[in-house]
């Protein structure tokens, strides 16, 4: 049951990463910059979910 708990931050890790390779992509960033980005949106996306899914289920 431990597994359930850590699923919207994995969801919203998930979903920076794929933002972030997106905004890399379509913005022709280099390579350092892409690195700096896609970690920054990874942990950001995670935190976000995580803090909405706890929000929701207060409710």
């Amino acid at each position: 049951m431990k597994f359930l708990e850590y699923l919207p931050y994995a969801l919203g890790c998930a979903g920076g990463l794929i933002l972030a390779l997106l905004i890399g992509e379509v913005c022709k960033l280099t390579d350092d910059i892409k690195m700096v980005e896609s970690v920054a949106l990874v942990v950001l996306g995670g935190g976000v979910a995580e803090w909405y899914w706890n929000q929701l289920s207060r409710r």
